[in-house]
């Protein structure tokens, strides 16, 4: 019996030994699980011309943008997925700034092309300087985040930066995300970047479009009509039956464009 206890407390130190290593590995790695960095840009279309910005930290991101038929006509402002890259949205934008539309893809610091280290304060400070350099007298903004890019929006959004907010396969927070990924863990308690989107509602006041697929597995169904209940009336919540996280390209711009000849800006 001696010897069964001796064996049975090995392997409860081995296992605590075991937890420990692998929490601190996440805690210590949480930047390089949430921000995936590597994917460059695709060739830039001749719709788009590329723009440093230079913020006030010294931080360098570049962005793409093109400017609307009309000096005061409605601008797109994209904010693109933790592995995501300048170029995500540029067909969508260039269908669209076919309509009329001005388009910014945005970027983020410490993705390819951009200075610095990325992190949530720092990719809502990138955010605030891409869309306070666009030109003066500039249209209403819709901002419109995918993924990652969706806890970005969102915050210009309740700062006041848009006249809408498209969400495209949205959280309630990236930290709701990690919980249930990982779920061993107190993820709540260690996790640096939270982008609580939910945590916002109250403050935009704008027409919110989301839209998620129903078999998403990365970001859970269910978190898009959490946010589409919160958000009450002032949203439209559109389900895309059978899929997954990467929504269809042209079914997002097709549904986007109806929503937006809705709502003349």
């Amino acid at each position: 019996m001696r010897t069964l206890r001796w064996a049975l407390a090995g392997v409860a130190v081995v296992a605590v030994a075991l937890y420990a290593t692998v929490l601190l590995l996440l805690f210590s790695h949480q930047r390089e699980l949430l921000f995936i960095r590597g994917r460059h840009a695709l060739a830039r279309g001749e719709e788009y011309q590329a723009r440093a910005i230079t913020e006030a930290d010294g931080t360098r991101v570049t962005v793409w943008q093109t400017p609307a038929a009309r000096a005061d006509g409605p601008v797109i402002a994209f904010f693109y997925g933790n592995a995501g890259a300048v170029s995500d949205f540029a067909a969508i934008g260039a269908a669209f700034h076919r309509q009329g539309y001005g388009v910014l893809l945005a970027s983020y610091r410490g993705y390819p092309g951009n200075s610095g280290s990325p992190s949530e304060d720092g990719i809502m400070a990138d955010a605030r300087a891409i869309l306070g350099a666009l030109p003066k007298g500039h249209g209403k903004v819709i901002l419109w985040g995918q993924s990652l890019g969706t806890g970005v929006a969102a915050r210009m959004a309740a700062e006041g930066y848009g006249a809408a907010l498209i969400l495209q396969s949205p959280y309630t927070a990236v930290v709701d995300v990690a919980a249930r990924r990982f779920s061993m863990f107190p993820v709540r308690l260690l996790m640096k970047d939270r982008f609580d989107t939910a945590a916002l509602v109250s403050r935009i006041d704008v027409p919110v479009l989301i839209m998620s697929g129903t078999a998403d597995v990365t970001v859970p169904f269910d978190m898009g009509q959490t946010l589409a209940r919160l958000f009450g009336r002032r949203a439209t919540f559109v389900p895309f039956p059978g899929e997954g996280h990467e929504l269809p390209e042209w079914g997002v711009a097709s549904v986007a464009n109806k929503w937006l000849r809705t709502r003349p800006l």
